[in-house]
């Protein structure tokens, strides 16, 4: 997670797409669609050129043992304002990829 958070952090949407799922579902407040991975790296790196990402801070996270899924939240502060920020990673090949990324304003 700490390279996710980093990645946030610093608006790298390069790094951040290394752990996206084949297939990512993308939220921004009320809006979802379902991208590839290259297509959700372009998007999100056009929201952190727009927003300016000045940190996110992980609020809460857990792991579920029954279907080996996992959830994260957070805060990702921007110049912009702040966005609540929801993340749901499925588990794959011995690791975990992220299969859900919501922003919330």
């Amino acid at each position: 997670m700490a390279p996710i958070a980093q990645a946030l952090k610093e608006g790298n949407s390069k790094v951040l797409a290394q752990y996206f799922d084949n297939e990512l579902d993308l939220t921004f407040s009320d809006k979802t669609n379902s991208y590839s991975r290259k297509q959700a790296q372009i998007i999100l790196e056009r929201f952190f050129s727009k927003e300016g990402p000045r940190n996110y801070v992980q609020m809460q996270a857990s792991t579920s043992g029954s279907n080996n899924t996992r959830f994260s939240i957070g805060k990702l502060y921007t110049s912009g304002g702040e966005y609540r920020v929801y993340m749901f990673f499925v588990y794959k090949s011995g690791q975990y990829y992220l299969k859900e990324l919501r922003f919330e304003k």
